[in-house]
């Protein structure tokens, strides 16, 4: 029944979001212009550095998926929706599940967006395309179950906005590193160096999925 319930909010999220897309499309645009004025900032010359491009992509998705997972709970808060699936036997398990699976859909297409604009951008030649995409893989996966766990954590807090980059940042640094080293062995060639970050993300999903069972329960109390 729970997977049930995980999957029934996960759709809702999506049908939500296809609605009224002002998250996806804020998301992409914001992501768009981070790293667009952060290879500005920094010149093109040292962009084209694997980590340096590496870096400013997964800090500009990280901001963008906590921009998405606030929006996601922002309009359960205006519809008065959270409260029904809470009531649920184990609705609280599956609002945090079914939201970090429709977070991790809508990271997908904007993870694409930003890695396209990255390549466009940076004079970056990656030379192993296919680990590349599997460490990405692997740091979106990771990305969403601690994002909508820092925004439960601030949900009933009137400072939600500036909480949640300030909750989410200092415990996503491990996942920003690997993913970041993890990009930049896969566009050096480096596909060992590529497999072992990602078998990191991968552990490091793991972990998030487990801390956010085990504490959001308690938090939606």
């Amino acid at each position: 029944m729970t997977l049930q319930r995980i999957g029934l909010v996960a759709a809702r999220e999506a049908r939500a979001e296809r609605g009224q897309p002002e998250g996806l499309i804020g998301a992409a645009t914001f992501i768009a212009v981070l790293i667009f004025v952060e290879s500005l900032t920094i010149g093109p010359i040292a962009a084209s550095h694997p980590a340096t491009a590496a870096a400013l992509y997964w800090i500009a998705l990280t901001f963008a998926a906590i921009l998405v997972a606030s929006r996601a709970f922002d309009r359960e808060l205006e519809d008065d929706a959270i409260d029904a699936v809470l009531a649920l036997p184990g609705g609280r398990d599956a609002l945090y599940a079914g939201k970090a699976v429709a977070l991790t859909a809508l990271l997908a297409i904007v993870a694409l967006i930003g890695g396209g604009l990255v390549l466009i951008l940076v004079p970056l030649a990656v030379t192993a395309p296919l680990a590349l995409a599997l460490v990405v893989t692997a740091g979106v996966v990771a990305l969403p179950p601690i994002v909508v766990l820092t925004v439960v954590l601030a949900l009933r807090l009137r400072a939600r906005g500036a909480l949640v980059p300030i909750l989410a940042l200092p415990m996503l640094v491990p996942h920003l590193v690997a993913a970041t080293y993890g990009c930049a062995a896969a566009a050096s060639g480096d596909t060992s160096g590529a497999f072992a970050w990602s078998g990191l993300l991968v552990a490091f999903a793991l972990v998030y999925w487990v801390l956010g069972f085990t504490i959001v329960p308690a938090a939606l109390e």
